[in-house]
């Protein structure tokens, strides 16, 4: 009677554990990225997806105008957009802002200061839907997926013009 009732606890306690590693389960790379549905910054009424991209390289950025590193890593981003330009790749730059009057400031300052109009998409999660969902290793955080929509590589942190080139021959080579 005492073995069937530890097989039994034995097996419930494994069903909570395996059902709770699920549940806090963190996107890999080699597994399918998460979709959402988020709208563009600079006009509401354009809702996109993830998988609107699909067939494309994408570049999926998770930041806030808060942060340095990402305040930081815009431009390069801005520069990558462009040597990437009608190539299948695209930027997917999602914010997490609490407020999103600082994130729109932060983007139009960006504009201001590079002389450039924003050339990737900018999307808002005023519910952190998506850091929810990638729990994010730290802000900002990267993910490179590929043409099926697998994530290829994530990449925790900011980039800059001296770590930069890992991503770029990152993207060279799923764009083949």
């Amino acid at each position: 009677m005492l073995a069937k009732f530890l097989k039994i606890s034995l097996i419930a306690m494994m069903l909570t554990v395996f059902t709770a590693a699920f549940a806090f389960a963190i996107p890999m790379e080699g597994q399918p990225a998460i979709d959402f549905k988020l709208p563009e910054f600079f006009d509401t009424t354009k809702v996109y997806s993830l998988s609107d991209f699909t067939g494309k390289v994408i570049l999926l950025n998770i930041w806030a105008s808060w942060c340095t590193g990402c305040q930081a890593e815009m431009p390069e981003f801005m520069a990558l957009a462009d040597d990437f330009k009608d190539k299948g790749f695209v930027i997917v730059a999602v914010s997490v802002d609490n407020d999103a009057a600082k994130a729109v400031d932060f983007l139009k300052d960006l504009e201001a200061k590079t002389g450039k109009n924003l050339n990737f998409t900018t999307l808002y999660d005023k519910d952190k839907k998506i850091a929810k969902d990638y729990k994010p290793r730290g802000m900002p955080s990267s993910y490179l997926i590929d043409k099926t929509g697998k994530i290829k590589n994530i990449f925790p942190g900011s980039f800059s013009a001296s770590n930069i080139g890992a991503l770029k021959a990152a993207i060279v080579e799923l764009l083949k």
